[in-house]
C-alpha cells in the first residue's frame, strides 16, 4: 500500500490595520518575508519566499504566492512570517518610481541574496512592523483555511492556505495585454496612469472571493497602453486550472494609494491564450470589454499568450468547444486528502483510556498510570501519548470539543467497558482530555479485567456517523480518529475484529497505542487486515516504547490516517466540498507572539 507522501502548498498573506511607521506626511510600505521552522516552532528558520512590496498601503494584500514543501499530515510544520516596512533610499531609487513597477519587479528587490544575507545577519535596514508564527494544521484546521494573528507592533496579519493541484497544467505562460480606449477619470487635460491586478476566483456554494496573484507595471498618462511582457508561473496564476475564472481590474495608479477604478472583465487562462490577437495585430473583435458599473469603459487586447512547459511537454489539455450533445464522463479523479481537508472536512478526534488491572498499582512509580509530582516536571506514558498524538489532531477539529472514555474499571460490582471520563461528556482540547484522564483516579473505580473494548468501538462508530449526519446539513464533511491507548491483550480477538469491520462502514478511523512491555500480540492481529474478511483497513497498532520522539510517534501513529479518509469518501463518492470562504472580519484574531520571537526572526 502507498501512502501519502509530502505535498505543496500555497501561502498567500494580506493585512489589515498596519501601524504607521513612516510618519505624519507618509504611508508604510509593507512586504513579507516567509521563513520554515519544520517540525519545531525553535528550529533555526529557513526563508523560503518574499512578497512584493505594497506602497502606502496599511491593508496590503500581498499577490507573490509562497510554495510550501514538504507538509505531512501528523509532523509539525511550522511557518513564520516577519512583516517589515520598506525604505526606498536603501535600493538607491524614488519610491515613486519603486511603487510604478510590476509586483515581479518589487518582489525581486525584497528577495535578492543580498537582502536574505542582511536578514540572516539580524542587519536588514527596514522597520520591523512584526512577525507572526502559525503551525500548518492550524491553517487547514480553520474554517476557510484562513488564520490570523495580531502583529506586534499593530494590526493583524491573515495567512490562507491552498494545496498545489498534481493535475493541472504546468509550466509557465507568456503573456502582454494591451488597453484601447480606455474612459479617463481624470480631469484638466491629464490623462491617467494604468495598471492592472489579475485576481483568481475561489468559489463556494454560497459565494466566491478573489486572491490577487499579479500586479502589472504603470504606464503613465495614456488611455490606450501596452503593459510589458510578463512571465508568470501557471501555479502562480490558476494553480494549474486553465479553466479557473480569472479577473483583471484596471485602477488608475494614484502616488497616495488610493487608486481609482477604470473598470473590470473577467476571463480564465485558456480564454487569454484563445483570445491573443496573432501577430500582435490590433483586432478589437478578439478583445474583452472593461466595465465599470455595467457601462463600457474600454477594451482589453492580449497581444501575446504562450504556455512554455519548459521541456516536461504538452502540459494543457487542448480546448474542447461545450457541446449540450457531448455526455460528460461521471468517472471523477480521485481526490488526495488535502483536498478534503481544504475542503472542510473536519477531523474530530475520540479517545479510550485502559483502567484495566494489567496497568499495575497506579500508586507504585513506575507503573503505567502512576502521576509523578507536578513539579517533577514528568508525564506517564499514557500522558504522552495524549500530548502526542491529541496536540496535533486538535488543530484540524475547529471547535476542539473531545470525547474521552474509560474502559476496564468496576464501579460498584459491574465493571464498565465504556464510561465517560471527566464531568462532561466532551473535553475542550488536550488539556481537558488530561484533566479528565486524571481526574478518573479521583472516583470510586477498582481497576479490573478483561481488557475489552469492542464496545469502545461501538461507541465511538456511532459517534463518528452522528458527527458526519450533522456535519452533512451544513454541506460539510467529518471523519473521526479514535485513539485507544492500552497496556494489556484482549481475550476477545475474533469479537473485536469483527466489529471493526462493521465500524469500518463508518468514517473512522483506530490507533492503538501500546503502553509498556506487554507482547501485544492480539493488538497485532486487529492490525492485520484481510481484504476476505471484508470491510476497510481502519486500524493501526504503535508500540510507544518504540518511539524516542513525539514526532516519530505522531508520525507512525497517523500514517495511514489520509489514505483511510479518501478510501471512505470516494468509495462512497463523497467528493470534497470547494473551499469555504470566510469573511476576514469573521475570523477569530489569535493574540500576537511575545517579542522574543521577533528577536529571533531577525537572527
Amino acid at each position: 500500500e502507498i501512502m501519502p507522501g509530502p505535498c505543496r502548498l500555497q501561502l498567500s498573506l494580506s493585512a489589515k490595520g498596519l501601524s504607521n511607521l513612516s510618519g505624519a506626511f507618509n504611508k508604510s510600505d509593507p512586504f513579507a518575508v516567509v521563513t520554515v521552522r519544520g517540525e519545531s516552532a525553535d528550529k533555526p528558520p529557513v526563508i523560503v519566499g518574499q512578497t512584493e512590496v505594497v506602497y502606502n498601503n496599511l491593508q496590503p494584500q500581498w499577490s507573490t504566492v509562497i510554495f510550501l514543501d514538504g507538509y505531512k499530515f501528523g509532523l509539525p510544520y511550522y511557518v513564520e512570517v516577519g512583516v517589515f516596512d520598506f525604505e526606498a533610499k536603501e535600493v538607491g531609487k524614488t519610491e515613486r518610481d519603486l511603487s510604478q513597477q510590476s509586483s515581479e519587479e518589487g518582489r525581486v528587490i525584497t528577495s535578492n541574496e543580498s537582502t536574505r544575507n542582511l536578514l540572516r545577519a539580524g542587519k536588514l535596514p527596514h522597520k520591523v512592523m512584526g512577525t507572526a508564527l502559525f503551525e500548518i494544521g492550524q491553517l487547514l484546521g480553520a474554517r476557510g483555511n484562513l488564520a490570523s494573528k495580531s502583529l506586534q507592533t499593530g494590526g493583524v496579519l491573515f495567512a490562507h492556505i491552498e494545496p498545489s493541484r498534481t493535475d493541472g497544467a504546468h509550466g509557465s505562460i507568456r503573456f502582454q495585454l494591451r488597453g484601447l480606449n480606455f474612459a479617463n477619470t481624470r480631469s484638466l487635460g491629464r490623462k491617467c496612469n494604468p495598471f492592472f491586478t489579475l485576481y483568481r476566483k475561489v468559489d463556494t456554494p454560497t459565494g466566491a472571493t478573489w486572491n490577487s496573484v499579479y500586479r502589472s507595471n504603470v504606464v503613465k498618462s495614456n488611455l490606450s497602453p501596452k503593459w510589458n511582457v510578463a512571465t508568470l508561473n501557471l501555479e502562480v496564476l490558476c494553480n494549474g486550472d486553465m479553466s479557473r475564472s480569472m479577473k483583471v481590474v484596471i485602477m488608475d495608479h494614484k502616488r497616495g494609494g488610493r487608486h481609482a477604478f477604470i473598470g473590470e472583465f473577467e476571463t480564465t487562462m485558456q480564454r487569454f491564450i484563445d483570445a491573443k490577437n496573432e501577430g500582435g495585430d490590433i483586432d478589437e473583435d478578439y478583445a474583452f470589454t472593461l466595465r465599470r458599473n455595467d457601462k463600457k469603459t474600454g477594451n482589453v487586447l492580449i497581444l501575446q499568450a504562450a504556455v512554455d512547459s519548459n521541456g516536461m511537454g504538452s502540459t494543457i489539455p487542448p480546448s474542447v468547444p461545450e457541446s449540450t450533445n457531448s455526455p460528460k464522463s461521471c468517472v471523477k479523479a480521485r481526490p488526495e486528502f488535502i483536498d478534503y481537508l481544504t475542503g472542510g472536512c473536519q477531523i474530530s478526534l475520540a479517545v479510550a483510556i485502559d483502567f484495566t488491572a494489567s496497568n499495575g498499582n497506579p500508586r507504585e512509580e513506575g507503573t503505567p498510570h502512576y502521576f509523578y509530582p507536578p513539579d517533577s516536571n514528568k508525564w506517564n506514558d499514557y500522558q504522552k501519548a495524549i500530548f502526542a498524538v491529541g496536540s496535533i489532531l486538535a488543530k484540524y477539529d475547529s471547535d476542539g470539543m473531545v470525547p474521552t472514555w474509560g474502559f476496564g474499571a468496576k464501579y460498584g460490582p459491574k465493571v464498565r467497558h465504556c464510561f465517560q471520563c471527566g464531568d462532561e461528556v466532551e473535553v475542550k482540547g488536550v488539556q481537558g482530555i488530561l484533566d479528565a484522564y486524571q481526574g478518573v483516579f479521583t472516583t470510586t473505580l477498582t481497576m479490573s479485567y478483561p481488557t475489552d473494548f469492542t464496545e469502545v468501538v461501538r461507541t465511538a462508530a456511532s459517534y463518528a456517523q452522528h458527527e458526519q449526519e450533522v456535519a452533512e446539513q451544513e454541506s460539510n464533511l467529518s471523519y473521526t480518529i479514535l485513539l485507544i491507548l492500552t497496556a494489556g491483550n484482549i481475550t476477545n480477538k475474533l469479537e473485536t475484529k469483527q466489529e471493526l469491520i462493521e465500524a469500518s462502514d463508518t468514517p473512522l478511523s483506530i490507533v492503538i497505542v501500546g503502553i509498556g512491555e506487554n507482547n501485544f500480540e492480539s493488538m497485532e492481529f486487529l492490525d492485520e487486515h484481510n481484504e476476505i474478511e471484508g470491510g476497510r483497513d481502519i486500524t493501526k497498532f504503535v508500540r510507544f516504547n518504540d518511539y524516542k520522539s513525539y514526532n516519530l510517534l505522531t508520525e507512525a501513529v497517523l500514517d495511514e490516517i489520509p489514505d483511510q479518509l479518501v478510501e471512505y469518501f470516494y468509495d462512497r463518492n463523497i467528493m470534497p466540498s470547494e473551499a469555504v470562504v470566510i469573511d476576514e472580519d469573521t475570523v477569530v484574531v489569535m493574540p500576537a507572539d511575545d517579542d522574543e520571537r521577533t528577536v529571533t526572526f531577525l537572527g
